[in-house]
């Protein structure tokens, strides 16, 4: 717990030893981030039972990829409209344009790990302080048959759509003999 708490960029949190090791500090920035205000108190988890924690390495990490993701998006896009305002135009260089390819999976990617930073970071909770996760078990016997059935849903589509992909630029795409004899 503390007033006016940084917050931690990198690093690898230490559960044990309860430090974050290798973090770059942002003074008061968890503060700011949690509560608006530089000086407000951020309780730490010397202050939960043990019983309690999330996978505090886990949830750390996530939030980190997240971030991570997020910056180089962002900074990717700073730096293509900066080229825009100094050229009027858009930029179009092949290593920009593969690394454009490189980075947009990071979104996704950016979504799952902030996806694994809510659902890690509350439990044992499902409600917190009400019900853990483990009591909000409903025991289904044979769900193995619709998950089933929607995977092959799934997979049946999965493959009609390579089909009909395929079979569409197949289509579009002129071969070289129709490409001579109108050039002829």
């Amino acid at each position: 717990t503390q007033q006016g708490a940084p917050l931690k960029i990198g690093g690898l949190p230490d559960p044990e030893a309860r430090v974050t090791r290798w973090a770059i500090d942002i003074p008061y920035g968890l503060s700011i981030l949690a509560y608006g205000d530089p000086q407000a108190t951020v309780t730490g988890l010397e202050d939960i039972p043990r019983e309690n924690w999330p996978n505090v390495v886990l949830v750390h990490l996530s939030f980190q990829v997240m971030v991570a993701c997020g910056v180089a998006m962002a900074a990717l896009t700073l730096w293509i409209g900066f080229l825009w305002l100094r050229r009027r135009r858009l930029p179009d260089s092949p290593r920009l344009l593969r690394l454009i390819l490189l980075v947009s999976p990071l979104g996704v990617l950016a979504i799952k790990a902030g996806w694994f930073v809510t659902e890690l970071g509350r439990q044992p909770w499902i409600i917190q302080g009400v019900m853990r996760t483990r009591d909000a078990l409903t025991p289904m016997p044979g769900l193995v048959v619709p998950l089933l059935a929607i995977t092959l849903v799934y997979v049946v589509l999965g493959v009609i759509v390579v089909f009909l992909l395929k079979r569409h630029v197949i289509s579009t795409v002129p071969t070289a003999g129709a490409q001579a004899k109108r050039a002829a």
